[in-house]
């Protein structure tokens, strides 16, 4: 080994040991003289210069100079990116950060480029875990309902949905949590008959996997409630919506804010059909539990 690249080697150890001992201050400058070593000592195309911009566009990330990180991991990528053969396992990662930077950054279509090509690395990895993809599949959905482009969004939560079947089985507690989210979007288009079955799959795993107080059960059945509330089928949504807020005060004696949003959503059903009296005295239970 060269001087320059075992001293390099050496002061990535020491940036290592900085790091993971959160003296960020320190391992911020130490990376920036190992990315200026790095630079002198490997050529352009070279994993280590790639390593180098990668870690110091972490450490910035961790201090919340989001902008200057992103200029780094970047530079990473673009290594990363025309290596041969690539590495799928590093292009996975780096492009998994820096989805997951613009998407805090707000910059929603960058987002989406880097999660379709961590998405596309990660399936060429066979270790990968299921959730890891099914976060990037699900953020991307959402991406693209945000921004009004709803049809686009679909075929994400299927594809998640395919992941987690495959790995867990049909009946498994995350697939129940994948199909949540589906049988959501589905309400949110209008599209209330297959929100309908698949949040009826959902809470039918979730009421054999789990305990009768679970919040998980309690949620399932206020979207449920929320369906059948929408397309007007009322005695099936009050069902429901009672069933769900026994749920809550059963499981908790001071339930979380979803319980109060089941509640609103009952009580403007009652009034809907007239019971302004039995929707106020719902609204003080409610109040009256919620601050212990």
């Amino acid at each position: 080994m060269k001087g320059e690249e075992k001293l390099w080697s050496i002061l990535n150890d020491k940036l290592d040991t900085l790091r993971a001992g959160n003296r960020l201050p320190e391992a911020i400058r130490v990376a920036e003289t190992v990315l200026d070593l790095a630079k002198r000592t490997f050529a352009e195309d070279e994993s280590s210069l790639a390593l180098s911009y990668e870690k110091l566009g972490q450490l910035l990330d961790q201090c919340g100079d989001r902008a200057a990180a992103k200029a780094h991991l970047l530079k990473a990528h673009a290594i990363l990116d025309k290596a041969k053969p690539p590495d799928q396992r590093a292009l996975f990662r780096s492009a998994r950060r820096l989805a997951f930077l613009c998407d805090n950054l707000g910059q929603s279509e960058e987002a989406i480029r880097f999660y379709e090509k961590a998405i596309a690395a990660g399936t060429q990895l066979e270790d990968l875990p299921y959730s890891d993809l099914g976060t990037m599949l699900n953020n991307v959905a959402l991406i693209f309902r945000k921004s009004g482009r709803q049809k686009a969004a679909e075929p994400y939560y299927l594809h998640a949905l395919q992941i987690y079947e495959k790995q867990l089985g049909p009946a498994h507690a995350d697939v129940a949590s994948v199909l949540n989210n589906l049988a959501v979007f589905y309400t949110n288009e209008r599209r209330y008959a297959e929100a309908e079955k698949i949040h009826l799959r959902a809470l039918a795993i979730r009421e054999k996997v789990h305990p009768p107080t679970h919040p998980d059960i309690a949620q399932s059945k206020c979207n449920l409630a929320v369906v059948y509330h929408s397309r007007g089928d009322y005695p099936k949504a009050a069902e429901l919506y009672r069933a769900s807020l026994k749920s809550w005060e059963e499981a908790t004696e001071k339930p979380p804010k979803d319980y109060e949003i089941v509640a609103a959503n009952y009580a403007d059903l009652l009034r809907s059909l007239g019971k302004v009296r039995k929707a106020h005295q719902l609204e003080v239970r409610v109040r009256k539990k919620c601050r212990g």
